[in-house]
């Protein structure tokens, strides 16, 4: 029995790494998709005039802001899963 429970927890342990592994590439994706983001936004704010520094705190804004709503919804979604664990 004590095996059965082994080969589980096991299983279970490898979904688990295969999941984060699985969201830690997806957050990069994420990451690459707002640099691209940010960056359009500074050509865009350059174009129509706006200073080079101006424009360069916008993009930085942006990328702050998104970012740092990724990494809270990920904490967010860990404290939910712990929580379900309980």
């Amino acid at each position: 029995m004590t095996e059965k429970f082994e080969d589980a927890n096991s299983i279970i342990s490898d979904l688990e790494s295969q999941l984060a592994l699985a969201n830690l590439i997806k957050r990069g994706e994420y990451a690459a998709c707002i640099a691209v983001l940010s960056g359009d936004i500074m050509k865009s704010a350059l174009a129509v005039g706006i200073s080079h520094a101006m424009a360069e705190e916008m993009a930085a804004d942006f990328w702050k802001a998104e970012m740092l709503a990724d990494t809270v919804a990920g904490l967010l979604r860990n404290v939910d899963l712990e929580e379900s664990e309980d």
